[in-house]
């Protein structure tokens, strides 16, 4: 069995669970049935784009087998990639940093076989790493500190679990192409000619903006925590991560030219809109007919094809609220999901739920793979600059890579509301 029909097992026992608990009266809905429903729907969550990540590798993997990947030498170039990127070490690449050189060995054939070009390296590589435990020593105090460095928290990157598609891109500009319209089937007597149809296929392009984060750093602090330039890179790719994140969801305005700034799925053209008024918003019924509203049977065929990512001002609002006191003291959350609307929370959308706030994103799921997509231009630079400003010790780490997000079918997401 492959893991991606291993994934689909447990994607499917976790859907027949969350059924039969969404079927249990009240008496039967207890804490630990809830604190089961919320596990599970995280679980889901995961287990999708796991899922959704392994049925695109077994399919790599598959052309690779039948040739479709092969170089001249007749070695697949999946192969090829996987075999260098477990020979290249990111310290090489901030050495030719320092030493101001290209990149040399195994590092500079990696570059190579992905097309990467200058002395940059793939962003691939600076995936957050397992914090370590260690000894350090604060030369201020003279007193020996052992333990565990606590990384800066961030809001759990959230993207992928609406359906958006994270793609790595080669140089130049990347283009996605998708079937607006086309002919329709039916049926025909003998000798009668098939109507014509015209095809009609647009073409979203992403062309690369620059997402970049600095930190300056002194020599004695190096020199006091010789952990602590390792974990400002660890923070450095965590902060370029959760802010690509972010800005899939509500944009980024701050460049200084237009061309620069993304757009969010809060502005982007051709997102469905659903809205839940003030009076509306305390009322299970007035809640589900927004995401009721959402089940057209082509993008979505019931609430397991909707992928709902809320706010914490939203999930605040239903898990608290008691939409009936004098019967049953249901929550507006249990009433949701007894409906069998199941959710996740990000933060740093919103905390409030009044006149004009975000309540949810949704990426409604039949179809959805690369209708949202966040191009990643593999050629990241990571610059360490201890000389700028040698004068005062200061070291400047800067990490910067280039990025897009765009919609080739938009009509597969959808922003709930809070109106008035």
């Amino acid at each position: 069995m492959t893991n991606s029909q291993k994934l689909a097992v447990r994607l499917s026992e976790i859907r027949q669970r969350l059924n039969e608990i969404a079927g249990l009266d009240d008496d039967g809905m207890t804490d630990e049935v809830r604190a089961e429903a919320d596990r599970l729907t995280a679980e889901y969550h995961n287990k999708e784009t796991q899922h959704r990540a392994a049925v695109v590798a077994e399919a790599d993997e598959a052309r690779a087998a039948a040739g479709e990947f092969n170089n001249d030498d007749g070695a697949g170039e999946g192969a090829e990639v996987r075999a260098l990127r477990g020979r290249v070490r990111i310290g090489e690449y901030v050495s030719a940093a320092v030493e101001q050189r290209s990149a040399e060995g195994a590092e500079a054939e990696y570059n190579a076989a992905l097309k990467i070009r200058g002395n940059a390296f793939p962003l691939s590589l600076i995936a957050p790493a397992p914090v370590e435990a260690r000894a350090t020593t604060d030369t201020d105090s003279q007193t020996n500190q052992s333990g565990r460095w606590l990384d800066r928290l961030f809001a759990g990157t959230a993207a992928e679990r609406i359906g958006v598609t994270m793609e790595s891109v080669a140089p130049g500009v990347a283009s996605f192409p998708v079937t607006s319209t086309g002919a329709s089937a039916a049926q025909r007597g003998r000798s009668e000619a098939a109507a014509d149809s015209a095809w009609t296929v647009g073409v979203t392009e992403l062309k690369p903006t620059r997402n970049a984060v600095r930190v300056v750093f002194n020599e004695e602090d190096a020199h006091r925590l010789p952990s602590l330039e390792a974990s400002l890179r660890r923070d450095l790719g965590m902060a370029l991560a959760e802010g690509v994140d972010r800005a899939i969801f509500l944009g980024d305005a701050g460049a200084s030219e237009t061309t620069a700034n993304i757009l969010g799925l809060n502005t982007a053209a051709g997102v469905v809109d659903v809205e839940v008024s003030q009076a509306d918003k305390i009322l299970g019924p007035g809640t589900l007919a927004a995401f009721t509203g959402l089940i057209d049977g082509i993008h979505a065929m019931g609430f397991g094809d909707l992928m709902i990512c809320t706010s914490v001002g939203a999930w605040r609002l239903w898990e608290s609220t008691i939409i009936n006191a004098a019967a049953d003291n249901m929550t507006l959350a249990a009433f949701l999901r007894k409906a069998g609307v199941t959710w996740s929370a990000r933060g740093e959308i919103e905390t409030a739920t009044d006149d004009g706030d975000w309540g949810a994103f949704i990426g409604r799921s039949r179809g959805i793979d690369g209708a949202g997509v966040a191009a990643l231009w593999e050629a990241g630079m990571l610059l360490r600059d201890p000389y700028s400003a040698s004068a005062k010790g200061e070291i400047n780490l800067t990490l910067s890579y280039f990025w897009n997000f765009g919609l080739p079918r938009a009509s597969n997401f959808a922003r709930l509301s809070f109106g008035a």
